[in-house]
C-alpha cells in the first residue's frame, strides 16, 4: 500500500492536523491507516520521539510487539528525559517475549527514581485525625472499562465499621459522576480531572486519607505523581497494571500466593501484600450466548486483546491443529490487514485456511462468537484475568502456561483457586499437549464445561462477601505494620 505524501515540516497546523487524524484512526482501529499516517510524518525530525511512541502503540495492537519494543526504545534514545516515552516503554515491556524479569523490575525501577522520586511526606504535616474508620482513596477507578465490574463491591460490600471509602475518577464527565453518586451512594465520588498531581496529593492528605490505592499503575492518569507527595501513610498499587510500578512512594502492592508466590523471587520493588484468594473479584458478565458445538471439530480459540497474541501463543496453536487434523483455530479482534499478516506469520502456510481471523465485533457478537470456542488459549505475555473469569463463566475452558513475571500468572491464580490444574501447563510442550487432548476427548470437555459457571459462582472471584474479608485484614495488618513501623 503506497504511503501518504510526507507532510510540510514547516506547517505546524498542518502537522497538528495530521497528528489529529492518526489519533482517530487509531480509536477507530483502522491501523493500517493509522500506522501509515504516522510514517508520513516521518520527515519532521522534531517529532521523531513522538512519532516512533506512537508508531509502538500501533504496532503493538497490530500484534508485532518485536517491532513496537524496537520502536518505542529507539524514542526512549532520542528523548531520555520524557517521562512519556519511558512510561510507554514500561506498558509495552509486558509484551516482551521472551520475558525478561530482570530487566522489567531494572526499567520499572529506574523509571520511579528518575521520573517519581518521593517528593514530600504530606501526611506528617498536617494535624493526626481523631480515631474512626480507615480512610481509603481508590485512585483512578475509571481508568479502564474492566474496572466497572470490580469497583462496585467495594461500595456495597466494604465494613463500614473498619473503612470509609472514596472513589475519584480523572477522567469522567459530571454526568457519568453524577450517576455513579445515585447507583452507588455508598462511598463518596470525587472528580479530579484535570487537576495537577501536587494539588491532588494536597487534597487527599487534607482529607485525612490513611489508606491511597492506586488502581491504574502506568497507565493513563498522574496518579503515581500525586502519591509521591505521600499524602497518605500507606500506599497501595492493585488491580489493573499487575506488576510493579517502580516507584518508592508506593509501599506495597495487592497480589496473592499464585502471582506472587513467598518462596520466589520477587519482581517488585513494592512490597507483596499476598491475598489468600485471587487478587479479581467481578461482577459476572451479562448472561453469555448458549454454547453450540459441531460435533467432530474442534475449536481452539484466541480472545484477549490482539496485542497480547504473540508469536508463540500462535506458533503453538499451530502445532494443536497439526496434532488435530479437523480442528480450527479462531482469533477474535484481530483489525486490519498487518495484523492479519502478523498472526498468520508464526502458522505454517497449510494451516492458513484453518484459521479465521475475525475483525473486532460489537460486544454481542462477541459473545456469539465466543460461545462457538471449545477451548482458549491464554496469552503467554500478559496473562488474561477478566476475559479468563468471562470464558469460565460462559462454560469455556482456558487453558495457560504461567511464565515467572506477575502479569503471566493471573490466570494462573483463578485456575488454582478453583482446583482446575487440569488447565495449567508446565511448559510449551505441555500446553499444546494438554488443548490436544482436551479437544479430543469431548465427553470429557462437556462435562468440564458444565462445571465451570458454578465453580466460579461459588468462589471469591464472583462473591464480595467471600472477597472482602480477606481483602480487608490485609489492608488492617498493612496499615498496622506501617503506623508500627
Amino acid at each position: 500500500m503506497p504511503l501518504q505524501p510526507p507532510i510540510d515540516a514547516i506547517d505546524p497546523a498542518q502537522i497538528a492536523a495530521a497528528l489529529g487524524e492518526a489519533e482517530r484512526l487509531r480509536a477507530s482501529w483502522q491501523l493500517d491507516a493509522a500506522e501509515d499516517a504516522y510514517r508520513a510524518l516521518w520527515s519532521v525530525a522534531a517529532l521523531r520521539p513522538r512519532l516512533l511512541t506512537e508508531l509502538a502503540i500501533t504496532l503493538a495492537h497490530q500484534g508485532r510487539a518485536g517491532e513496537a519494543l524496537d520502536a518505542v526504545a529507539e524514542a526512549e534514545a532520542l528523548a531520555p528525559d520524557d517521562a512519556t516515552i519511558a512510561q510507554n516503554r514500561l506498558i509495552l515491556e509486558k509484551l516482551r517475549e521472551p520475558e525478561d524479569p530482570a530487566l522489567f523490575l531494572a526499567l520499572h525501577n529506574r523509571y520511579g527514581d528518575r521520573f517519581v522520586p518521593t517528593r514530600a511526606e504530606l501526611f506528617r504535616q498536617l494535624p493526626q485525625r481523631a480515631p474512626g474508620p480507615l480512610r481509603i482513596a481508590y485512585l483512578g477507578v475509571d481508568a479502564h472499562t474492566a474496572l466497572a465490574r470490580f469497583v462496585p463491591m467495594l461500595a456495597t460490600h466494604h465494613d463500614r465499621s473498619r473503612f470509609h471509602a472514596a472513589f475519584f475518577y480523572g477522567a469522567s464527565d459530571e454526568a457519568t459522576i453524577a450517576a455513579a453518586r445515585a447507583q452507588l451512594p455508598q462511598v463518596a465520588h470525587v472528580s479530579v480531572r484535570d487537576i495537577a498531581p501536587q494539588r491532588l496529593a494536597l487534597a487527599l492528605a487534607q482529607g485525612g486519607v490513611d489508606i491511597a490505592v492506586d488502581l491504574i499503575g502506568h497507565g493513563h492518569g498522574s496518579v503515581l505523581e500525586a502519591l509521591a507527595y505521600r499524602p497518605a501513610p500507606l500506599q497501595l498499587t492493585w488491580l489493573d497494571y499487575v506488576a510493579t510500578t517502580g516507584c518508592a512512594a508506593i509501599d506495597g502492592r495487592i497480589c496473592d500466593r499464585w502471582t506472587d508466590p513467598p518462596e520466589g523471587a520477587s519482581w517488585c520493588r513494592e512490597q507483596a501484600i499476598r491475598l489468600d484468594v485471587p487478587q479479581w473479584c467481578a461482577l459476572p458478565p451479562s448472561r453469555p450466548v448458549p454454547r453450540r458445538q459441531e460435533r467432530g471439530r474442534q475449536v481452539l480459540g484466541i480472545v484477549n486483546a490482539t496485542n497480547k497474541a504473540s508469536p508463540r501463543l500462535y506458533a503453538l496453536a499451530a502445532r494443536v491443529l497439526e496434532a488435530l487434523p479437523r480442528a480450527q483455530l479462531r482469533v477474535i479482534g484481530v483489525a486490519g490487514a498487518r495484523a492479519r499478516q502478523a498472526a498468520l506469520a508464526s502458522m505454517p502456510p497449510q494451516l492458513h485456511a484453518r484459521v479465521l481471523l475475525i475483525d473486532r465485533v460489537p460486544e454481542i457478537e462477541y459473545h456469539a462468537l465466543v460461545a462457538g470456542i471449545d477451548v482458549a488459549l491464554d496469552p503467554l505475555v500478559f496473562s488474561g484475568a477478566t476475559t479468563t473469569l468471562d470464558c469460565l463463566h460462559g462454560g469455556l475452558p482456558v487453558l495457560t502456561r504461567p511464565g515467572v513475571l506477575p502479569h503471566t500468572r493471573s490466570s494462573l491464580a483463578i485456575l488454582a483457586h478453583l482446583g482446575l490444574d487440569e488447565l495449567i501447563a508446565r511448559d510449551d510442550d505441555d500446553l499444546v499437549a494438554r488443548a490436544v487432548a482436551l479437544l479430543a476427548d469431548e465427553p470429557r470437555r462437556h462435562a468440564l464445561s458444565e462445571s465451570l459457571p458454578r465453580r466460579v459462582a461459588d468462589s471469591s472471584l464472583t462473591d464480595p462477601a467471600r472477597f472482602l474479608p480477606n481483602f480487608e485484614d490485609a489492608l488492617w495488618r498493612a496499615f498496622q505494620q506501617r503506623s508500627h513501623a
